[in-house]
């Protein structure tokens, strides 16, 4: 696990529960870059509860509101989500804003 990708992705404001979940259980796989390929639906629904349609729905709903892209490896055509780490989405904190008094609504 990426403690970078996990941090960001519980301060990422503006999102879902059901995104939340979803972006965690990504950052829980991703690497030092941010990458993750995407682990095989079925583990996907066992990590979260979702159905396949509801994780597809929130994987493209998440690639819209730009904290993640996804791409095709050149080596095997898996896919893969990148998690855009540096400034993705409408609105991220810092852990350190919400250790100093900043922010700590939920989302």
């Amino acid at each position: 696990m990426n403690d970078r990708a996990w941090d960001w992705a519980w301060h990422c404001r503006g999102l879902t529960p059901t995104q939340r979940l979803v972006l965690l259980a990504l950052a829980e796989q991703a690497g030092e870059d941010g990458a993750t390929y995407l682990p095989p639906l079925r583990r996907l629904q066992r990590m979260t509860g979702l159905s396949r349609r509801g994780i597809a729905k929130t994987l493209h709903a998440l690639e819209a509101a730009g904290w993640i892209v996804t791409e095709r490896a050149e080596y095997d055509g898996a896919t893969a989500h990148r998690l855009l780490l540096d400034g993705a989405g409408s609105a991220s904190e810092s852990p350190e804003n919400d250790r100093e008094g900043g922010s700590n609504d939920v989302s």
